[in-house]
């Protein structure tokens, strides 16, 4: 795929502040009324998105993606509990004096996507949800674990472990999902730092554990899941779970790919998410 603009390496890194606290973003794209804005995974900051997936949306659609509290070159301290940030956020995004807003919501993204559509039903328009889960789904109380055993490898074997499947075609497009992911070499974002990452493994290891609180069966907006076939991190069937309650869901799984099923599908991704996002 290409674009006449490479929004992902040329996008400035803007900063506003809200509640005492500087939030960086990057804001580019078409402008079209409704953005589309990403909530990204654990640990993730405004460069762990695939270029291919921001410039194919930015394409059509205004594209907003965003450090939120304590992550990156964000400030703060970031939240423990997925529904503070989500407030945190929301609170970021009416600052920009966005009134409504689609959502892409990555892993830990796609936890907050639901407390956004529950808390916030009127600012937000459709849910693209990316290799996420429900809350109370057992296999996040093995997150910890999980995330130990990645940290034993070297970076680019715990991303391949973490995102990719074992197969020599998965892992072969990991590799290439790692050059374009450090494609931009000018005002990098820094990485999440310790203090962030324990905030996040709570957060996302109480969302398996704490009493459900989101009523998924109430929830009316269009959303367009999207999962890997061998997600070990969320488990694939979670998915399903969430399509079969959800009432206005729409499911894709990805062949032999795992927790970053659209990172080794960026194409068929954009592909679809911009025909859910115009059509459904």
């Amino acid at each position: 795929m290409s674009t006449q603009i490479n929004y992902a390496a040329e996008a400035a890194t803007q900063y506003i502040e809200v509640n005492g606290n500087n939030y960086a973003y990057r804001q580019f794209g078409k402008k079209s009324g409704i953005p589309v804005i990403g909530f990204q995974h654990f640990t993730g900051t405004l460069d762990n998105w695939d270029p291919i997936i921001l410039n194919g949306l930015a394409a059509e659609r205004e594209v907003i993606i965003f450090d939120n509290t304590g992550v990156g070159n964000s400030s703060g301290e970031t939240p423990n509990k997925v529904a503070d940030m989500t407030h945190e956020a929301v609170a970021f995004i009416k600052a920009l004096g966005i009134s409504q807003f689609d959502v892409l919501g990555f892993s830990l993204g796609g936890f907050i996507a639901q407390y956004l559509v529950q808390d916030y039903p009127d600012l937000v328009r459709k849910l693209i949800i990316v290799g996420a889960a429900p809350q109370g789904s057992k296999v996040l109380e093995e997150f910890p674990q999980l995330i130990g055993k990645a940290m034993q490898k070297t970076p680019i074997e715990r991303f391949l472990f973490i995102f990719f499947t074992p197969s020599e075609v998965s892992r072969s497009k990991g590799m290439a999902t790692l050059q374009r992911l450090y494609a931009r070499t000018v005002d990098r974002d820094q990485e999440a730092n310790e203090k962030a990452i324990m905030a996040q493994m709570k957060a996302i290891t109480e969302w398996g554990t704490d009493p459900v609180t989101i009523d998924l069966a109430s929830i009316k907006h269009p959303v367009l899941i999207i999962q890997g076939s061998d997600d070990e991190m969320m488990d694939s069937d979670n998915s399903y779970l969430l399509f079969k309650q959800l009432p206005n869901a729409v499911l894709s799984y990805y062949p032999d790919s795992a927790h970053g099923s659209f990172y080794q599908y960026p194409e068929l991704f954009v592909n679809q998410a911009s025909d859910f996002l115009n059509n459904f």
